[in-house]
């Protein structure tokens, strides 16, 4: 930290005096009577700034803090606090603290001693680790104002002074992630700058902003932020989520995502057609793991786990080569989220024309002297659909079904409230069962 001195320079004869040597801790005075103590209340060992300056308290005892007398003449009893920065005495003072500003990029320790009326100080002090950083960030590209000629945009970013981290939770000073927002909507975040990206822009213009947090999202003390203008032209290509279906958290195990296209054609294959412009499928990927290919603008996603989940559809020509256009849904489902459980039989199992559908339900209480009475949250009864007409109302986890029809059949279990309207959003898992007549 660099300390300020105001030095009155005396010119005398055209002579300038040599500047004093500049001050540095003393050696401490020994004072044998009354047990003088000095301790650093705030902030905490390991604490940050973001703009060079720190506010400090402390607590004195047995010694009587006397702005009046500093410089006279020594008092038992009395005195007063020198505050060193790195060594260097940064401040006197008689109060119980004060601010330290103009510190320098790095770690710094602080220093806090208590003095006697004439400055000579005692062998009592207490310290602080402490540590400025001064974050940066910029969008390199798209250029402001640029235009785009699909959905999404690469983010070019340059981040300087802040460590980026993923997936942790406890703060800790000058680390964190980016978001990003488009007009105001946070739509996603990461901690690696070459997979930044703009999605889900629709025609017209944006403005992104992509802003720097600390581990458990929140903005930093001091924002660091930078915005770009972006206009989607018309007829641009591109891939959406139906966003507009989820409210956080989400309330449910059951998930089914949607999306819509433009300026695309969707056709079957197997990655072996050969490529035309302006045609393909999709590849589904959820939590950054592969989910599904294919040209269905929807999945049915059961049995979602509770917690943050990222959701991503990218555009990919007739040969299988992805293309540079993408949609990134990020959502949060519940940690009580309620769940229909389907535990027999299972999906695709081959099944004779009678047998007992087993099921259970999580975060949900099935109440039988409830039906037909008021709704309360997670509470209710079972409905069981057999291709898509309803066929039992229970609360027993068990439902017989019979005399099935040779084939493919759907099997939906849902929950519903107590007046026998489905919850919202809706819960429910489906299997296919294929009755086989020879078993």
């Amino acid at each position: 930290m660099g300390v300020i001195v105001s030095v009155l320079l005396l010119l005398s004869l055209g002579c300038v005096p040599e500047p004093p040597p500049p001050t540095t801790v003393k050696d401490p005075v020994v004072v044998p009577e009354g047990h003088p103590a000095i301790s650093l209340v705030f902030p905490e060992s390991g604490a940050g700034t973001y703009d060079g300056s720190i506010d400090l308290q402390w607590t004195v005892t047995d010694l009587t803090l006397d702005v009046e007398g500093m410089g006279g003449e020594p008092v038992p009893g009395e005195g007063h606090v020198h505050v060193y920065v790195d060594d260097v005495l940064a401040e006197e003072t008689a109060s119980n603290g004060a601010r330290v500003t103009g510190l320098s990029a790095g770690p710094h320790t602080v220093v806090v001693r208590l003095a006697g009326n004439d400055h000579e100080e005692l062998d009592v002090r207490d310290s602080v680790e402490i540590v400025a950083a001064f974050p940066s960030l910029s969008i390199v590209s798209p250029p402001d104002g640029g235009t785009l000629a699909s959905s999404s945009t690469p983010l070019g970013l340059v981040i300087d002074g802040f460590t980026l981290v993923d997936g942790a939770t406890e703060n800790v000073f000058a680390q964190g992630r980016f978001t990003i927002s488009i007009d105001g909507e946070l739509r996603d975040w990461g901690a690696d700058p070459i997979a930044a990206a703009a999605t889900g822009l629709t025609e017209g213009p944006h403005t992104v902003r992509v802003e720097l947090v600390t581990n458990d999202g929140q903005p930093l003390e001091t924002p660091v932020y930078a915005e770009r203008r972006v206009v989607v032209l018309p007829g641009a290509r591109g891939v959406y989520f139906d966003r507009a279906a989820f409210a956080e958290p989400y309330d449910s195990a059951t998930l089914p995502v949607s999306l819509t296209t433009t300026a695309f054609t969707l056709v079957d294959g197997d990655d072996t057609l050969l490529p035309v412009d302006g045609q393909g499928h999709f590849h589904w990927y959820m939590d950054g793991l592969w989910l599904d290919r294919g040209i269905q603008t929807s999945q049915l996603l059961q049995n979602m786990a509770p917690g943050p989940h990222l959701f991503e559809v990218r555009l990919v020509s007739n040969d299988g080569f992805e293309l540079p256009i993408a949609d990134r849904l990020r959502l949060t489902i519940a940690e009580d989220r309620p769940d229909a459980v389907i535990s027999y039989p299972g999906d695709d199992w081959r099944m004779g024309p009678d047998f007992n559908l087993s099921f259970s339900a999580e975060n949900f209480t099935f109440d039988a002297a409830a039906m037909d009475g008021a709704n309360a949250p997670h509470v209710g009864h079972a409905q069981v659909w057999l291709d898509g007409v309803l066929v039992h109302e229970t609360t027993s986890g068990i439902a017989a079904l019979t005399a099935l029809p040779v084939g493919t059949h759907v099997v939906r279990v849902q929950l519903a409230n107590n007046d026998r309207t489905p919850v919202s959003p809706a819960v429910y898992q489906e299997i296919a069962v294929i009755v086989d007549p020879t078993l």
